[in-house]
């Protein structure tokens, strides 16, 4: 007979497939709609974005975006880990490690990409045009708009929260969604960036727990 820990071994491994397979179609969309909010949507929120601005709206802004750093989610996993570790919860410990992987992944991957792609940001010489001084490594800030790296690293690491709390996986996600909107919001990138980074930091957060020895997915822990 078959114990109850392979079943639930194996009850995991299913849940967490299924999972896995609705956000990588998730992501695919994002992918999908990128051409339509390059050519359509990116333009009139760079103009529109002024109107709506406030010192009151930056302060809260400036506060969300804060969540989107590498540093900062890293720093977020690592604290897990160490509860993790302190505490001897098994759980904590996969969750702190995965997340400093695919906070790692996530920001390698999106800083090459922002490097090949060029593109100026917001209120800038050339605003939103990609390959603009290319090459643009050590050109400045402003060449590096897309994709956003809040956006990636923020994903990347609600991904795998979200999977090893699926309970609170809303909660993950819409904090994630927050630091994406944080960055149109204060003009630091178009919504075809914030979007780039959602569908590469969920791929930086599959790929990390798929291919992970750390993942209890696939009982390599």
């Amino acid at each position: 007979m078959m114990s109850r820990l392979q079943v639930d071994s194996k009850s995991s491994g299913s849940l967490a497939r299924s999972v896995d397979g609705k956000v990588l179609g998730y992501a695919a969309a994002l992918f999908v709609v990128l051409p339509f909010l390059v050519w359509y949507i990116d333009g009139p929120v760079e103009s529109f974005i002024p109107s709506v601005q406030s010192d009151w709206g930056r302060r809260v802004a400036t506060a969300i975006t804060a969540m989107g750093y590498g540093l900062a989610d890293a720093a977020i996993a690592a604290t897990i880990l160490a509860i993790g570790l302190k505490a001897g919860r098994h759980r904590e410990v996969v969750a702190g490690k995965l997340g400093l992987l695919a906070v790692i992944v996530g920001s390698l991957s999106v800083q090459t990409l922002k490097n090949l792609f060029c593109r100026s940001r917001p209120f800038t010489e050339m605003s939103g045009q990609f390959f603009v001084n290319f090459p643009c490594l050590g050109k400045g800030a402003g060449f590096i708009s897309f994709p956003s790296g809040h956006s990636v690293t923020a994903f990347a690491l609600a991904f795998v929260l979200a999977r090893t709390y699926p309970r609170y996986a809303c909660l993950f996600y819409g904090l994630a969604v927050l630091v994406a909107l944080s960055r149109v919001y204060l003009a630091k990138h178009f919504p075809s960036d914030v979007v780039a980074g959602a569908a590469i930091g969920l791929l930086a957060g599959w790929i990390t727990c798929r291919f992970s020895i750390f993942s209890p997915v696939h009982g390599r822990t």
